[in-house]
C-alpha cells in the first residue's frame, strides 16, 4: 500500500492488545502490508500494564480505550470481549466505523452477519449493520474443510480438540505457570475460571454445561457452521480442551447423501482451496502455517454414507488472524 492510495485515510484500530490472537494478528498485518503504521491504533482497557508495540519497525503506543474516540473513518477489530469489548462495539458502531468482532461480544444476534472470507465474502455488502462477527472456535476450519464436499453433506458430527490458547491469554499464563509448578515437583493449582488444573489434563469441557448437556461454545460452533454452510445440514458438537498452548484438530463424523466414493472424495478435498492431505495430521504442523490439513479420510463401520477424517490448523494465526485481516482488508477497500 503506498502513501498516495485513498486507504491511507482509514483507520484500523485494534482493541484488545492484551489478547492471545494479538500478536499474530499484528504478524499478518505486517506481512501482508495492510495498513502503514500511522494508520493503526491499538486499545487497551487503563488498567491493563501493557507497553508500546512495535509495527513495521515503528513504537506504537497503547491508547487508552475509555478515553478513544472512534469516528466513521475506522475500521475496528474487536479482540476484547466482556463488559469493556461490548460498550466499545456499540460505541464504535455508534460512530459508524466498521466493527470486526473477534471476541463473541455478538454472539447470538441474528443481525450480524458471520464471515469466513473463503465462504461467504459478499455477506459483508449485505450487511445489515457495519458490524461483522468471526466465526465460534473451530468452525472457520471445519467450515473449511467441509466446503469441498458441501454439495454432498446431510449431517456432521464434529469432535473439536481446542488448545488453551482457544480459552484466551490468561488460560495459556496459568498453564504455563501449572506446568513450571509441576516439573519442579510442586502441586499445581486449579485454574478458577475453567475448575480444573490446564497442565498435563484433558477436559471434557471447559465451560459449565447447559441443561442440554452442551455448552455454550458447542452451539456456537454448531450455529456457525449452518449459517456458513447452509441450514439444511444437521450438525452436533462436542469440544474437548487438550492440554497444549497452540494448534487444534477436529475429527469430523460425515453422513453424506448416497454411499462414499473414497476417491472421489479424497480428490475433492486435495483440491479444497487452502486445504492439504496429510496422512497423518498433527496439530503441532500446524501452527505457524495458513493453511488446513485434512487427512485419516476412511469408510465408516457404522454405514457405507458415513465417512471419517479430520482437520489441524494453527487457531490463532490461520481461523483468527488471517480471516481477521482478510476481512480488514475488505472493508478498507471497498467500504
Amino acid at each position: 500500500m503506498s502513501e498516495n492510495t485513498p486507504e491511507t485515510k482509514r483507520e484500523l484500530v485494534i482493541v484488545g492488545v492484551d489478547n492471545a490472537a494479538f500478536t499474530p494478528l499484528l504478524e499478518i498485518l505486517e506481512e501482508r502490508k495492510t495498513v502503514l503504521p500511522q494508520q493503526l491504533r491499538l486499545l487497551e482497557e487503563e488498567d491493563s500494564e501493557v507497553e508500546q508495540q512495535v509495527f513495521a519497525n515503528r513504537n506504537i503506543t497503547v491508547q487508552d480505550l475509555g478515553q478513544f474516540a472512534f469516528g466513521p473513518e475506522q475500521v475496528v477489530v474487536l479482540l476484547k470481549g466482556g463488559d469493556a469489548g461490548r460498550a466499545a462495539l456499540a460505541a464504535a458502531e455508534s460512530a459508524g466505523a466498521w466493527v470486526v468482532d473477534a471476541s463473541d461480544n455478538s454472539r447470538g444476534d441474528e443481525s450480524v452477519a458471520v464471515v469466513n472470507p473463503l465462504l461467504n465474502a459478499g455477506e459483508i455488502a449485505a450487511a445489515e449493520r457495519h458490524v461483522v462477527a468471526l466465526p465460534a472456535a473451530g468452525a472457520a476450519m471445519v467450515a473449511e474443510a467441509l466446503l469441498p464436499l458441501r454439495d454432498r453433506l446431510q449431517a456432521v458430527e464434529v469432535q473439536l480438540n481446542q488448545p488453551v490458547s482457544a480459552l484466551g491469554k490468561a488460560a495459556v499464563d496459568s498453564m504455563a505457570a501449572q506446568t513450571a509448578r509441576m516439573f519442579n515437583g510442586q502441586e499445581a493449582e486449579v485454574d478458577p475460571a475453567v475448575g480444573h488444573r490446564l497442565a498435563f489434563n484433558q477436559l471434557s469441557s471447559s465451560e459449565a454445561l447447559l441443561e442440554s448437556g452442551h455448552n455454550l461454545s458447542e452451539l456456537a460452533l454448531v450455529h456457525d457452521l449452518r449459517r456458513l454452510l447452509g441450514e439444511d445440514i444437521a450438525v452436533d458438537a462436542c469440544i474437548n480442551t487438550a492440554s497444549v498452548f497452540h494448534g487444534q484438530l477436529a475429527n469430523l463424523r460425515v453422513v453424506l447423501k448416497e454411499e462414499a466414493d473414497l476417491d472421489q472424495l479424497r480428490g475433492l478435498l486435495r483440491n479444497g482451496t487452502g486445504l492439504k492431505l496429510a496422512e497423518r495430521p498433527s496439530a503441532a504442523e500446524a501452527v505457524g502455517s495458513d493453511i488446513t490439513f485434512v487427512g485419516r479420510l476412511r469408510q465408516s463401520l457404522l454405514s457405507p454414507r458415513q465417512v471419517n477424517f479430520c482437520a489441524v490448523s494453527d487457531n490463532l494465526r490461520k481461523d483468527l488472524a488471517i480471516n481477521c485481516v482478510q476481512i480488514v482488508q475488505l472493508l478498507l477497500k471497498n467500504h
